[in-house]
């Protein structure tokens, strides 16, 4: 089968860019009880795990070993004329891995866990290589070539065509790639002049064409970026605390999680980050998750004297969660490899309303008035829906309606809040009409004079035409007066008014 390292093919660059992060303080969830398995605590040094479903794969010394969950059974990858075999990375059962073979090459290898008798491949074979830092989704593998150039370059590999496309080409550092699920995003670190000043890059295929754009490009360094194939999460360090932030593969506000700790080390699977965190920056690292959906965090471990070095986060299809980690609990050069399985609690809080005042309006026509209103609801995640009946915008009749509003969140939490709305007629409308005018400061004569007509057309009210008729007298007696006697302002506020009740009654 043909294999090209420098396929041809179209690389859109786009920017992903926007305003500051957006900074959501997460809820604590009940700390959860995780019962861990111990996957590898031989004597020698375990490291750097991944997972994905039911394997993981991890370095052991010098080699690399896997790990089944359901049949609980651990083996090595056969090295052969390797020297060492390191910074595996797995999607179902393939294992992507680095291997060293003195004065000839350092090869990117790929080697099914399902299959173990046959021996791992090698992919883009070629002489004098330094390839590492490999990483792999679906069918999509990534890597760095050290080859191309002294500070490393991205290299996309299609285990389907057994094609490879160069996707970087500068002097400037690439390192740290991450491929979705799905192997349809990429993402990675590309630095600025070092290697730990690094912004986060993507790389996202539709059809035969990868887009490249910038995640994150801040004065401070991200690193550790990881992608569920919507998200790209990753750490920074900023204003004195490292914190997670993400962002979608679409683009949109940068996110941050905002703890008074120091996070770091972030995996994604489906709507879940997994990472460690410390209380200060020099201090024991233990391991949390946090439910993007739910805005609740959970802590896994609690561990004063040990650290967990936090490393990957698979979603099994009953939606249980699975994690592996490193543990010094044996010492820094005799790490062990742990793995646990766990579901979080759904999430049971309700959408919050702030309780909608009841609303008095005026009738502006026979059928009522339109009414506008506005309704606060929360919730710990965010209000999935929010329906009122009868919407903002109806029109509502005469007399008096209930409003029933209804929220609900993404986990089916429902809230109901009600309110009222009453829509004054032409006959309460006309005893306001009467009342302002009584307690305004308008002449006697005048008020007097006003008030008689309003009172024939309140006794005649349902005689639409000559109530109709009244109230034109009223309106004209309002205007024949001069500004000395009414007020322009009143005498405006007047004329709305008694035109409004007209419009209530169906007056021509």
């Amino acid at each position: 089968m043909k294999k090209n390292l420098l396929v041809i093919c179209t690389i859109l660059f786009t920017l992903n860019l926007t305003a500051a992060a957006q900074g959501i303080v997460p809820i604590n969830g009940t700390p959860q009880t995780i019962t861990p398995v111990t996957i590898n605590n031989s004597p020698g040094d375990q490291f750097d795990p991944h997972v994905s479903g039911d394997w993981v794969a991890y370095s052991s010394d010098l080699s690399i070993r896997y790990y089944n969950f359901s049949t609980n059974t651990d083996a090595q990858i056969p090295m052969g004329s390797s020297a060492r075999d390191l910074l595996p990375d797995i999607s179902g059962s393939k294992i992507v891995f680095s291997r060293v073979i003195p004065n000839v090459t350092t090869a990117v290898m790929v080697f099914d866990a399902a299959t173990p008798a046959v021996p791992p491949i090698e992919i883009d074979a070629a002489l004098n290589t330094a390839r590492f830092d490999s990483a792999i989704g679906g069918n999509t593998i990534a890597y760095i070539d050290f080859g191309l150039e002294g500070s490393g370059e991205l290299i996309i590999h299609d285990l389907t065509t057994s094609t490879s496309l160069r996707i970087t080409n500068d002097t400037l550092p690439d390192q740290n790639p991450s491929v979705s699920p799905d192997g349809s995003v990429l993402t990675w670190e590309h630095c600025n002049s070092s290697f730990g000043n690094c912004d986060i890059w993507q790389a996202v295929k539709s059809g035969a064409v990868w887009n490249v754009g910038i995640v994150s490009d801040s004065p401070n360094p991200e690193a550790n970026p990881d992608t569920n194939g919507t998200l790209v999460v990753y750490d920074s360090f900023r204003a004195g605390n490292a914190d997670l932030f993400w962002r979608t593969v679409a683009g949109g506000s940068e996110v941050q999680l905002q703890m008074a700790s120091f996070e770091s080390n972030p995996s994604i699977a489906g709507n879940f980050i997994s990472f460690e965190s410390r209380p200060t920056i020099a201090a024991i690292t233990d391991l949390f998750v946090y439910d993007i959906v739910n805005n609740l965090l959970y802590r896994l471990t609690d561990t004063p004297l040990v650290t967990e070095q936090q490393n990957d986060l698979t979603m099994l299809p009953n939606g249980d969660l699975r994690v592996v980690w490193t543990s010094d609990e044996d010492g820094p050069s005799q790490r062990s490899i742990k793995g646990a399985t766990f579901s979080l609690p759904a999430d049971t809080i309700p959408p919050v309303f702030t309780q909608p005042a009841n609303i008095v309006a005026n009738a502006t026509m026979p059928t009522g008035a339109v009414v506008n209103y506005t309704v606060q609801v929360t919730d710990n995640v965010g209000v999935v829906s929010l329906v009122c009946l009868p919407p903002s915008g109806s029109v509502f009749p005469i007399g008096t309606t209930a409003v029933q509003c209804r929220a609900r969140d993404a986990a089916g939490n429902i809230a109901v809040a009600n309110f009222n709305v009453r829509i004054k007629g032409a006959t309460e409308q006309i005893v306001d009409l009467a009342q302002f005018v009584n307690a305004s400061s308008l002449p006697p004569v005048v008020k007097t004079n006003l008030l008689i007509v309003l009172s024939v057309t309140l006794i005649n009210h349902r005689n639409i035409p000559f109530a109709c008729s009244a109230l034109g007298i009223f309106i004209q007696y309002v205007q024949t007066q001069p500004s000395s006697v009414i007020p322009p302002a009143l005498k405006a506020q007047l004329i709305a008014d008694t035109t409004r009740i007209k419009a209530v009654l169906g007056c021509f």
